[in-house]
């Protein structure tokens, strides 16, 4: 199996862990038996806990960044940022890992800054290109509350409400 493949599939494996048992449950150990590799099988792509959940934090980020780029539609960054944000069609499973990593971000604060350095860059990029920074700003700060609020399930707006809602920021978004 090419090295990739394992690679792939341990970190498949830890989000499966995450999902099914929660952040703490996240071991090296539990990962390795999930995917059904050695302890040192596993080692040989991470070489700590910390390395597993950073590759992990990589792929979240990426994976948002390609959801934020295929959300513009020639729109601003905002707009893309906005539309990636919609947790309404995601899987409760895709929720449960997010929210999982989520909790392994909070409590590794090293791994908090580097997802702090990417909301800083993202934020600069939507004050570069909106015409209102302000407005643009707001649409994403909100964004970010629907999505928390979806992730926890803490009363997130639905039918035709969440509709008006996700309008409202993708307007505010793309003021002109």
């Amino acid at each position: 199996m090419p090295r990739g493949d394992t690679r792939k599939r341990l970190l498949d494996a830890a989000a499966v862990v995450v999902r099914r048992d929660g952040a703490q449950a996240l071991t090296l150990d539990a990962v390795a038996a999930e995917a059904g590799v050695s302890k040192g099988g596993l080692l040989y792509h991470f070489k700590a806990k910390r390395e597993l959940l950073d590759a992990m934090l990589d792929g979240w980020l990426e994976e948002f960044a390609a959801e934020i780029d295929a959300g513009r539609e020639g729109r601003p960054f905002a707009h893309g940022y906005v539309k990636a944000s919609d947790m309404s069609g995601w899987a409760a499973a895709d929720r449960a890992t997010e929210f999982g990593l989520l909790a392994a971000m909070v409590d590794q604060p090293a791994t908090l800054e580097r997802v702090r350095a990417r909301y800083a860059a993202w934020q600069e990029q939507l004050a570069d290109e909106a015409a209102d920074p302000v407005e643009a700003t707001v649409a994403r700060l909100a964004a970010d509350g629907l999505w928390l609020n979806d992730l926890l399930g803490l009363a997130p707006p639905a039918g035709e409400l969440r509709e008006r809602v996700m309008a409202r920021m993708l307007e505010l978004a793309t003021q002109d």
